[in-house]
């Protein structure tokens, strides 16, 4: 069969491939969803500071996808999460092939380049340190499912302006460096992302738990717990951690709700378990350089 490597895939067609390769343990990347129409929407509508044409390239045999590899690219950061590469018969070279292709176009400002790779996907992880990738850690993503929930009577409070300043230096002390700073987060809440607190007094607060619903995609995720190191293990997380599955909880469609959180932070993996959380698979992450 001739193999054919092309640019510009459907996305509807590249969404239901993703979906079945993502869900495999051996294929699965942390960056990617697991539902077809989660995934969709991602890449019509989220997707890479850079047209959906140059953050894609795909491989056919016949009508058929066989391998795939995008760039999710933050242009002002100089990064991209790497989407793969997904390659059903796991064959280096066709990953290599299709890599050569998509890099090509990216603009130099992006020299960095990020893979979240399932701890079973050796497959990824031999390309990324074929890249000469330097391993950044190891992540677990622990999950709460609807079953035997109940809710837990909580007192917490909105986030509101006042407490924007105590917010601030409290997130960017605690995750300096993270996927969302301080003023994303701001700029992302609605009735769907929410921030919570619980409060020290009128201008200052203990502790803040950042979570955003997904009802179309029957899913929730919490983002960020922070609390301030002088009010930690007085229940304080717990409290945040609880009001957030409340939330989550309320919407009748989320069915699932998963936080990720790295895998040597004892502590915090305790804290999740005690209100149900559980292990649903553990990631490695790599950074690959490119020289400009």
């Amino acid at each position: 069969m001739s193999l054919h490597i092309t640019k510009s895939p459907s996305a509807g067609e590249l969404s239901n491939f993703l979906e079945t390769m993502n869900n495999q343990p051996k294929h699965h990347i942390g960056f990617c969803g697991e539902n077809s129409s989660e995934i969709y929407d991602t890449l019509v509508n989220d997707f890479s500071d850079l047209p959906f044409e140059d953050s894609f390239v795909v491989a056919y045999k016949e009508d058929a996808i066989v391998g795939a590899v995008g760039l999710d690219v933050d242009l002002p950061r100089g990064v991209a999460d790497v989407w793969g590469p997904f390659i059903h018969e796991e064959e280096m070279g066709l990953a290599v092939e299709l890599w050569n292709q998509l890099i090509r176009n990216v603009p130099k400002e992006v020299s960095k380049f990020s893979f979240f790779m399932n701890k079973e996907n050796t497959f990824v992880k031999q390309f990324a340190i074929d890249r000469e990738g330097i391993e950044r850690g190891s992540d677990l993503v622990l999950q709460r499912t609807r079953e035997s929930f109940s809710k837990q009577e909580v007192q917490v409070e909105p986030y509101t302006n006042p407490y924007c300043d105590s917010f601030s230096d409290l997130h960017n002390q605690l995750f300096p460096n993270t996927y969302f700073d301080a003023q994303t987060i701001q700029n992302r809440l609605d009735d769907d992302n929410q921030l919570i607190v619980v409060t020290e007094n009128e201008s200052t607060i203990q502790g803040y738990v950042y979570f955003e619903a997904s009802p179309k995609h029957s899913e929730g995720t919490i983002e960020y717990v922070g609390v301030a190191e002088t009010f930690r293990k007085k229940g304080v997380g717990k409290r945040l951690i609880n009001c957030a599955l409340n939330e989550l909880f309320s919407y009748e469609s989320i069915d699932e709700i998963t936080i990720c959180v790295e895998a040597n932070h004892q502590a915090a993996i305790a804290l999740y378990q005690s209100v149900g959380f559980e292990v649903k698979y553990q990631l490695q992450s790599y950074r690959v350089v490119l020289d400009s």
